[in-house]
């Protein structure tokens, strides 16, 4: 569907939620070269289109480094070095696709949108709740992060005393922010078994449809090739 604010095509949360599960079983069944690449492309497609243009432009860079190093670099290096360093360069180089839907979503999809789209796929409500918690708990432990590291810096903390002026702090403002989040929830009637209502409307358009299609055909070769 489009926005209308930024007349910019945006995603709809099932259709994000149905692409990064397409990503992981193309990332671990397909094994040639012209499906990951025209997976890549479609992706890096999709992410201009939503705006992300300097993201999917970095993530495609970063793909095609990683792709050199391994075809390029570790042929000619020591057999240790192209030993150790041949897995970790494939398996990175597969885990792209699932790293580029999965930002898109962060960063174009909010935590109601998301919540939402779940309601609509009827995921277990328990499961909703444990996700919903999840993702606003770490987004609250890094700003406690921020405001810690302010504060060694108005106290000119310097050294190894920065480890310990961080890390107490921050477990104990952790254990304090999981429960202050789950008091908000409970608060909020999360755990209320009666059918949630929302201001926002889901709906796909075209171009969800499109890359779900898209998808389910590159899934097909991957498994087909």
């Amino acid at each position: 569907m489009r926005d209308e604010k930024s007349k910019r095509i945006s995603m709809d949360p099932r259709t994000g939620l149905f692409l990064l599960v397409m990503a992981n079983m193309i990332a671990f069944t397909q094994d040639s070269m012209k499906v990951e690449l025209g997976w890549i492309g479609v992706l890096t497609v999709l992410l201009l289109l939503c705006g992300r243009i300097s993201s999917g432009m970095k993530w495609c860079l970063a793909f095609f480094a990683v792709l050199a190093f391994q075809w390029y670099v570790l042929p000619v290096s020591p057999k240790i070095i192209a030993t150790s360093f041949s897995i970790f360069a494939n398996y990175a180089r597969r885990m792209f696709p699932c790293l580029m839907v999965g930002s898109l979503m962060v960063k174009t999809i909010s935590l109601r949108q998301f919540i939402v789209g779940m309601r609509k796929l009827h995921v277990p409500q328990k499961l909703i709740i444990s996700i919903s918690v999840t993702l606003r708990y770490f987004p609250a432990i890094r700003e406690e992060a921020g405001y810690i590291r302010d504060a060694m810096c108005l106290r000119n903390i310097r050294g190894m005393e920065r480890l310990e002026a961080m890390a107490v702090p921050l477990m104990i403002s952790a254990s304090e922010t999981a429960e202050e989040l789950s008091a908000a929830a409970v608060t909020r009637g999360i755990e209320n078994p009666a059918t949630k209502t929302s201001i926002i409307r889901l709906h796909m358009g075209p171009f969800d449809w499109i890359y779900v299609a898209l998808s389910i055909v590159f899934a097909a070769a991957a498994i087909i090739m």
